[in-house]
């Protein structure tokens, strides 16, 4: 009934919106987005990544990039730029599942503890990329707990035909092509990519192959729709942890035989509809995906099947400086999962059904005053119910009923925020907001399935991360000049984490965060520089460990960088990536020896040969340091040695 109740508010919501009115606003291109992350009043700290930073960064992957570009930590596996967890905020273990990665608008974080395939995410498909830091649960829902990554990718109206290549060390290669433009008062694009890598570490390869497709049509001058499709399949092999004096011998070894991989295949569509009138604006979106995913890891051989589908109207009403905005977003995750018992999977070990069905109600408003004290609110409230179903076989292939588990799990949690910015003048303004946070549990925190047994399978009392989030901040910014400075304290109650002696993902209690971000941007017409850091301190508070640093968090962190242009076509930077040390993964007592402190030299050279020809040439970790990324009770994961790449982009 709550869903059913919650589903029709969502129709009449978007009924209203795109009910027929009066004559509208004249726009070339509508679209309702959410703020203008531009704009000093918005009350949060912010970076954007633009299509001309994209272009000239010569990233392999979409998490390279935001480590470059906006000081992102990034905690891989595998030595390479493809993988890893994004951390923002402070966070450990599973730091991804507290970053809400959006694709045009959709949700691009799985329902279970698989991070996102950056693969199928092509750098060349880019337009722009926002970072925005601490919690925005109220506007995103779920995941949005300390941060969003917001991703657009490009439209046809001025692409033409973009032809990418590039080389690199380890056996890295990179080809795309696409071709956009506009017919009448539509736009379209087109590319495929395809890419492989053999890996700096041993057994780590990697290749992937993306297709993707859009096609815009502007209705009239207040109406837009938009639909956007693409799909690919990716092979990533595991090459496993090493000791830390097998690191020091040779960080690029590998201690397993080649045979750890997952191979997936996926695809989604997405379909928005867009319109402004004089009340306000309006947006519809509607999406669907699917992943196939097979992975194979000694004594584990699985096959997962995740699909699905989700539905997100919003309308907007008054002016852009006072607003109110109502909205819903509804979700439905199905996954199945078959466990085998041998490579070939013809001895079956069990088999999950599971489903999870997500709706999320929420209001949001915005006055501002005086023209420059700007007062944001609003409030969500997200209900999430799961049906788990697996069963388990003994050697024999019969159902083991010791093994096997039904049931269903309901959880409810709500959001708020509050917050306050005012501009003190046309370049400097300060902000102060909060945020009552959460994050639900995946399905694979709460059930048994994936070929590890849990103390209790099916953990029925797993309850959100749920916690406050306080920031105060100012940013000055001009032609030449962006200084900003973010701090930021949040408390969780009943943080999630895996507890490996109880052998269960549990709530380990209270936690909290207390932390300064500091930017400065100098920029000129020939040369600039830049620097950004994360300073945090994270702690248990409460507990046996109370006291204690969270695992997998460093102190600091940040990127500084600087550039010059001798020459109009020639532009030449140089950046200096530091991570500070940090306790291993599973270390809550704080008594293994700590991953080291590591600071890491790139280079790279732009040149414009021709107005539609640009080439590139870079070289990651120039002194050949050996660091790890992560480290789990004694077993560490090195970061890539020194590499080259060198590439170039043709457009005509």
């Amino acid at each position: 009934m709550l869903f059913r109740s919650l589903f029709i508010t969502g129709l009449l919501v978007s009924a209203s919106a795109f009910a027929g009115t009066n004559a509208a606003i004249i726009i070339s291109a509508p679209r309702l987005d959410d703020l203008d992350l531009m704009d000093l009043s918005v009350a949060a700290d912010v970076t954007v990544i633009d299509r001309a930073a994209i272009e000239r960064s010569g990233a392999a992957a979409i998490p390279q990039l935001l480590e470059q570009e906006a000081n992102v930590l990034i905690r891989g596996a595998g030595g390479n730029a493809s993988d890893g967890q994004i951390s923002m905020r402070g966070f450990g273990d599973n730091s991804h599942l507290r970053v809400l990665v959006l694709v045009d608008g959709h949700k691009a974080n799985r329902p279970d503890l698989g991070g996102i395939d950056w693969q199928t995410l092509p750098v060349s498909n880019l337009e722009k990329i926002e970072v925005i830091r601490g919690g925005q649960n109220v506007l995103y829902g779920n995941h949005a707990l300390s941060g969003v990554i917001k991703i657009t990718t490009k439209r046809g109206e001025d692409a033409g035909l973009q032809i990418n290549g590039a080389v690199g060390s380890f056996g890295y290669y990179s080809g795309s092509a696409s071709y956009g433009g506009t017919l009448g008062d539509a736009d379209f694009i087109g590319g495929l990519q395809h890419t492989t890598y053999d890996g700096y570490r041993e057994n780590s390869a990697m290749e992937s192959t993306t297709a993707h497709a859009s096609a815009g049509w502007y209705m009239n001058d207040t109406d837009a729709l938009t639909l956007r499709v693409s799909g690919g399949k990716s092979y990533l092999q595991f090459s496993g942890p090493l000791t830390y004096q097998q690191m020091q011998d040779d960080p690029s070894q590998s201690r397993n035989l080649g045979d750890e991989y997952s191979e997936s295949w996926s695809g989604e569509a997405r379909l928005l509809y867009e319109t402004e009138r004089e009340w306000g604006a309006a947006r519809m979106n509607v999406g669907a995906n699917f992943i196939h995913r097979e992975n194979s890891i000694p004594g584990i051989y699985n096959q997962n099947n995740i699909q699905g589908f989700s539905l997100a109207p919003r309308a907007r009403f008054g002016s852009d400086e006072n607003f109110w905005m109502a909205g819903i977003d509804l979700f439905y995750d199905q996954l199945d999962q078959e466990n085998y018992r041998d490579p070939a999977r013809t001895i079956i070990r069990s088999e999950a059904d599971i489903n999870r069905l997500t709706a999320a109600p929420y209001l949001f408003a915005q006055r501002t005053f005086l023209e420059k004290t700007v007062l944001n609110g609003g409030v969500r409230y997200e209900y999430a119910t799961s049906d788990n179903d697996y069963v388990g076989y003994d050697f024999l292939g019969a159902v083991d009923p010791s093994q096997s588990y039904n049931g269903r799990v309901g959880k409810q949690g709500w959001a708020a925020e509050l917050s306050i910015s005012q501009e003190l003048s046309d370049r400097w303004a300060v902000f102060a907001g909060y945020d009552r946070v959460y994050r639900y549990p995946t399905l694979d925190e709460v059930a048994s399935y994936q070929g590890f047994p849990l103390a209790d399978p099916l953990n029925e009392n797993l309850d959100p991360d749920t916690g406050n989030n306080f920031e105060i901040g100012t940013t000055y910014k001009d032609r030449t000049w962006r200084v900003s400075l973010t701090g930021f304290y949040l408390t969780l109650d009943n943080e999630i984490a895996f507890d490996d002696v109880a052998n269960l993902n549990r709530n380990i209690g209270a936690t909290r965060r207390v932390g300064i971000e500091p930017e400065l941007v100098w920029k000129k017409e020939r040369y600039g520089a830049s620097t950004r850091w994360t300073f945090v301190d994270a702690r248990f508070d409460g507990g046996a460990d109370s006291g204690n640093q969270v695992p997998l968090v460093p102190w600091a962190y940040g990127v500084t960088s600087a550039w010059i242009k001798p020459v109009s076509r020639v532009r030449l930077s140089a950046s200096y990536t530091f991570v500070s040390e940090q306790n291993q993964g599973n270390d809550e007592a704080n008594i293994l020896r700590k991953i080291e402190a590591y600071g890491l030299v790139g280079l790279r050279a732009n040149f414009t040969a021709m107005d539609s020809l640009n080439l590139y040439v870079s070289v990651h970790n120039l002194l050949d340091e050996i660091y790890a990324t992560s480290a789990y009770s004694g077993g560490y994961y090195p970061g890539s040695g020194r590499s080259f790449r060198m590439g170039l982009t043709w457009v005509y």
